[in-house]
């Protein structure tokens, strides 16, 4: 199979990456994105007064929690990432998009981006988007996370966390190494994995608070569309690579 490549005009709803503008501010979370997890908040270990006793706190997975992905890759910051206002520029995150999400299909699926053995078909890029809600900036170590949140015959679409790399003091939940001695990614629960789901009465067992503090830089979508590498047709996606996704799948 050959590399996966960006298609720069592959129909007229095609999303393009922003400008490379500097984040001036960090956006607001106006709405948090619906989930199906819901469980007591661990943020409140005691109660303040009776009042707020009486009533129970929820809290909902969503992107901008780790507990949402299922696969994690560091990427450590360059000096080079900081733009004139001292953090990583906007348009920079698109490129760890490409990291994770690529690390995944070579290192888990057994993509091989310089062989022609794996048949004419070719991920090309037909839409992403990113949203922002704070800063990083070297020389932070940066957790990118990934799950799949659509899978279709011939396209998919990946959910990115970003998010800044906790102290190993802070990073107390268990993962699984990837699939080969050299696998740079590791695997670990997700709460709203479609091949393995947590009972939303076990996800305060499953999940440490670290998992849960909705604290992500970026979060971003990315759809790649498998295509017939002469005809540029949709085919269906490859079995080894679609076998990889289903392990990332995820209940938006």
């Amino acid at each position: 199979m050959r590399p996966i490549h960006r298609l720069t005009q592959l129909s007229s709803h095609l999303v393009k990456a922003p400008a490379a503008a500097p984040i001036k501010a960090a956006v607001a979370d106006s709405s948090r994105p619906h989930t199906t997890a819901s469980f007591p908040s661990s943020s409140s270990s005691s109660s303040s007064s009776s009042s707020s006793s009486s009533s129970s706190s929820t809290y909902k997975v969503t992107k901008r929690d780790r507990a949402f992905y299922p696969y994690a890759i560091d990427i450590q910051s360059r000096w080079a990432d900081n733009d004139q206002y001292g953090h990583l520029n906007n348009a920079h995150y698109y490129s760890l998009f490409d990291t994770v999400i690529n690390t995944f299909l070579i290192q888990e699926t057994g993509l091989d981006p310089n062989s022609d053995s794996q048949g004419n078909a070719i991920g090309v890029v037909a839409e992403s988007g990113c949203q922002y809600f704070s800063s990083l900036s070297f020389p932070d170590m940066i957790e990118a996370r990934l799950a799949v949140i659509k899978l279709g015959r011939s396209s998919v679409v990946y959910q990115v966390g970003i998010f800044k790399k906790l102290a190993s003091s802070e990073a107390q939940w268990k993962t699984t190494p990837g699939s080969s001695p050299l696998s740079v990614g590791v695997f670990s629960k997700a709460a709203t994995s479609v091949l393995e789901p947590v009972d939303e009465g076990d996800i305060p067992k499953v999940f440490h608070v670290s998992q849960l503090r909705a604290d992500v830089a970026a979060t971003g979508h990315f759809c790649h569309v498998f295509v017939d590498n002469i005809s540029r047709r949709p085919v269906p996606i490859p079995g080894k690579i679609r076998t990889g996704f289903e392990l990332l799948q995820v209940k938006p």
